[in-house]
């Protein structure tokens, strides 16, 4: 909708996937130039679920009502693989990295705020009555399997079992366990009573 307004927010595709893909520790930043400068990181550091996005840039003029949101994750790691502090007893090493590998000060960035706007999308939507309008679909994930910097065989071959949604790797929608199919018809028919609604 800005690039419709300002020519500067209207960059290339090659662009957009580059500055988008530049996470922090994995990849290095990503300068560009439209009729301004761009310097990006990874928006996932602050925005890794667009829906909040997606909502703040809506035209004020739209219905709340005919707002149908699908966000779909890209996987994140179960809550019982979540991050275990011991003692507490951490350097600044211990945040960057660990003996298993992973990176817990990153994990912690790209995690909450993928958490809050979970949270403050769903809560706008029970709020006005209409959480049939809000589904985030979401596979859940090994710790390993959720590694961005681990490009082996083994990890991949695994990454692509995990592909295909399945009851037993959807997280929560809303208060029950929904297959894919049921989540995907209910939308089906709230787009369609939108539809007829015109």
């Amino acid at each position: 909708m800005q690039a419709k307004r300002d020519k500067s927010m209207d960059p290339s595709l090659f662009d957009i996937c580059i500055g988008t893909s530049a996470a922090p520790y994995y990849f290095p930043p990503y300068y560009f130039k439209t009729s301004q400068d761009f310097n990006l990181i990874d928006g996932g550091v602050a925005a890794n679920n667009p829906a909040t996005a997606c909502e703040v840039m809506k035209e004020r003029k739209t219905d709340f009502h005919k707002l149908v949101i699908l966000s779909l994750g890209t996987g994140a790691p179960d809550e019982k693989d979540r991050l275990e502090v011991g003692d507490g007893e951490w350097g600044l090493a211990d945040w960057v990295w660990q003996d298993d590998e992973s990176h817990p000060l990153l994990d912690v960035l790209m995690s909450a705020a993928d958490e809050m706007t979970e949270m403050y999308i769903s809560n706008i939507f029970q709020y006005t009555g209409l959480e049939g309008n809000y589904t985030r679909l979401q596979a859940n994930l090994t710790l390993k399997d959720s590694a961005m910097d681990d490009s082996g065989q083994d990890n991949l071959e695994s990454l692509q079992k995990i592909d295909k949604f399945s009851e037993s790797k959807l997280l929560d929608v809303g208060l029950n366990r929904c297959n894919l199919a049921l989540i995907l018809c209910s939308l089906a028919r709230r787009l369609i009573e939108i539809r007829k609604a015109r």
